[in-house]
């Protein structure tokens, strides 16, 4: 930059793009003046630490010519590199023995990574047992609120809510010297609660429905899936044909009860509309609710819930996240989901399973208001696992467990050995890097399959991939899953790869970077001859990459390389505050919003390469109006105090004006964007916390009250923490 007055008009996102051209340019010229030196055979160097957005816009020759400007590695390291041949990316034979320098703490997890959700299952697949190191040593314990020096209202647009306790769930474990959490390992002694919470039963309302111009009259049972359909009769989902397909035939087995199945045949025939109005009836009786009745019914719902709120482990009380079994209701699904429109089933105290301590008193079956009586599906005693209930989707098959609440121990333990983990591929990187690199000469096509796809992984943060059956849920797919139709080579220039198809919660990838021009070259030989419904990777399993990656480094999997890369990129990226914030950009905007701002153009960059999504908020448009009369109101006062030459008064109102612009900017540029995610997920707390110190930011601004009390464990972080 030339100067600080040449930048201030630019947006945040446009600075860091021509910052990071300058860095890129800056680094060929020193290869060019002889000023670096080469690094050696097998380095974990700052190569390896860039972030994920720089090395994806490397071609072939700019990264190997970066490559010799790193560091040179310690001469421990470099006798080391010496002392052992290149490793094979050989991905179905026995373990390799992990690098002693790593091999300490690479030895102490065993996860792999693979749960169900994005999130939910941590606690079961990350684990640490180690001493704290020099590093660790310096985190002190601090109650959340401590780690701010200002008080401030975190944004209300924002993607996480302020919503339950505000400090953390059960005892300071941070605080000890040693904390253990390994997959398989015994996770707690003793285990109380009171079960789960079930919905109440269904009421008739006893409204008329009409299919072809006539009076029907329902069942209870068929008036319920009736009125289920009539709440979601005004919604996209009611419009979609496989949505009303699914309906009609979870339908149907009711209607069969009475013949009407032989009758109601043809959807587009009935008539909710009376039910739908009594609906709206309701709805608006709800809203017309003085105080007073909203604080009766308030009561009314928190005595019901208060005794399954919490647990107690160990001796310790803590909150759980959800203790209350779902009710009965229609599939919507993400994207094309093929079950839309499916009928949840019921829940009934049988098909419940329970986790407890063998002595703990085992919770009374609640009356569920049917006349009948139930009892538990199961009661179980496993202190090797975390669910505290569980039971099948009728839909998928799968288990829905209930867990602790985000800011629990154990939530904390698995959060902090899930980042740990993520730190420690930071001593293995170079080795995953140089194996792939090697295999994209291999001879085997199976070889190079797995490779470009290893590639992949690391460098564009894909997750793996399984095949799926499209019948039973969306056509998602992943690395090993891509197929031809979603490569487009020719939509791009030479040594350039798009790709385009359907992620995670059917989020569309859509996504074109640059890649070495072996890459290149092997992806265009993959294609040859294939169709376009054919795979890319025809050769590789995604059990074959999860074994090798697990010999590279216990409980290595894909989603620790996106945890890394995500890390590592905000890392980085707060790195560049001091340049990217000018001066007078503070004074423009406040110091505060100047620097809050930047930090979430930071973590927009970590969710656009994790490619975490969100449609435009329908209030977005909404929201932006408002900024805008807001904007023109300080403009109209900033002119009137001009043309009385209250030069105080146009300072104040100058001011103001450039931070509601700068705000407007901001929301504006993250409106598509889930900064949610990574920050909750991806993005390891230390970084966001030694940052604000650094730059004396409340913390409440990037964490509102439920990442304060999820983070707690994080709080006491040096301010000269680094990934």
């Amino acid at each position: 930059m030339s100067s600080e007055s040449d930048d201030d008009g630019l947006s945040l996102a446009t600075r860091m793009a021509r910052l990071q051209k300058q860095e890129s340019e800056a680094g060929v010229a020193s290869v060019a003046d002889g000023t670096a030196a080469a690094p050696a055979a097998d380095s974990s160097d700052e190569d390896d630490d860039l972030p994920l957005d720089e090395r994806k816009k490397l071609g072939a020759e700019e990264e190997k010519k970066r490559k010799t400007t790193s560091d040179p590695a310690p001469e421990s390291k470099k006798v080391k590199a010496e002392a052992k041949p290149k490793p094979k990316l050989e991905l179905n034979t026995k373990k390799r023995p992990i690098p002693a320098t790593a091999s300490a703490a690479a030895g102490t997890a065993n996860g792999d990574g693979s749960g169900s959700s994005e999130d939910e299952n941590d606690d079961e697949e990350y684990g640490v047992k180690r001493k704290k190191t020099a590093i660790h040593s310096k985190e002190k314990t601090a109650p959340p609120k401590a780690a701010a020096s200002r008080a401030n209202r975190a944004d209300p647009d924002d993607d996480e809510r302020d919503e339950g306790d505000a400090g953390p769930s059960g005892a300071a474990w941070w605080a000890e010297d040693e904390v253990q959490w390994k997959r398989g390992d015994k996770k707690w002694t003793t285990l109380e609660h009171s079960g789960v919470l079930f919905p109440p039963l269904y009421e008739p309302h006893n409204k008329t429905f009409k299919y072809a111009g006539e009076i029907v009259e329902l069942t209870t049972a068929q008036e319920e899936v009736a009125t289920m359909f009539a709440a979601m009769l005004n919604t996209d989902y009611a419009k979609k044909d496989m949505f009303r397909k699914n309906f009609m035939a979870s339908w149907k087995p009711l209607l069969k009860e009475t013949g009407l199945h032989k009758k109601i045949t043809d959807l587009s025939k009935c008539d909710f509309g009376l039910i739908v109005a009594h609906l709206e009836e309701q709805q608006a009786a709800k809203k017309e609710m003085s105080n007073e009745q909203k604080k009766r019914a308030k009561a009314e719902k928190d005595a019901a819930e208060a005794p399954f709120m919490h647990a107690t482990v160990d001796g310790q009380k803590e909150k759980l996240g959800n203790f209350r079994v779902e009710p009965p209701g229609l599939f919507r699904g993400r994207g094309e989901h093929p079950k839309m429109g499916q009928l949840k089933a019921r829940i009934f105290p049988e098909d419940v399973t329970l986790n407890l301590s063998k002595k703990a008193p085992v919770p009374p079956v609640p009356d569920i208001g049917d006349g009948k009586k139930h009892k538990w599906g199961g009661i179980e005693h496993k202190d090797t696992v975390t669910w505290l209930a569980k039971w099948k989707d009728s839909i998928n098959g799968e288990d829905k467990c209930v867990w602790l609440a985000a800011n629990s121990s154990w939530k904390g333990m698995s959060d902090k050995a899930k980042y740990e983990k993520a730190r420690e591929l930071k001593n293995h990187i170079g080795q995953v890097r140089a194996d792939y690199e090697q295999g994209f000469k291999a001879k085997d096509v199976a070889m190079q399959q797995r490779s470009v796809a290893v590639y992949l992984i690391d460098r564009l943060a894909l997750r793996v991939g399984n095949e799926k059956n499209t019948d039973e849920e969306a056509d998602t797919v992943g690395c090993c899953s891509l197929r031809v139709e979603h490569v487009k080579m020719d939509t791009c220039q030479e040594n350039q790869l798009h790709l385009n198809f359907l992620g995670k919660d059917s989020i569309t990838y859509d996504n074109t970077t640059d890649i070495v021009p072996a890459v290149y070259q092997l992806i265009k030989k993959f294609m040859l001859t294939k169709k376009p419904e054919q795979e890319l990777f025809d050769l590789v399993q995604p059990s074959e990459l999860n074994d090798y990656f697990k010999s590279v480094m216990p409980g290595l999997s894909a989603k620790v390389f996106r945890t890394y890369n995500a890390s590592i990129t905000l890392c980085s990226e707060l790195q560049k505050t001091s340049r990217m914030v000018t001066t007078a950009q503070r004074e423009k905007e406040g110091d505060i919003n100047a620097l809050y701002n930047y930090y979430q153009i930071a973590n927009k960059n970590v969710a656009e390469l994790c490619n975490h999504q969100k449609a435009t908020p329908a209030s977005h448009g909404v929201a932006l109006a408002k900024m805008d009369d807001k904007i023109a109101k300080v403009q109209g006062e900033y002119d009137e105090a001009k043309k009385a030459k209250n030069t105080s008064k146009m300072d104040t109102k100058r001011k103001q004006l450039e931070k509601l612009k700068a705000e407007r900017a901001t929301k504006d540029e993250l409106k598509n964007v889930s900064l949610g995610t990574s920050k909750i997920n991806y993005n390891d707390p230390r970084i966001t916390i030694a940052w604000c110190k650094r730059f004396d930011v409340p913390i409440q601004k990037p964490f509102p009250k439920t990442l304060l009390a999820k983070f707690a464990w994080a709080m006491g972080t040096e301010p000269e923490y680094k990934f």
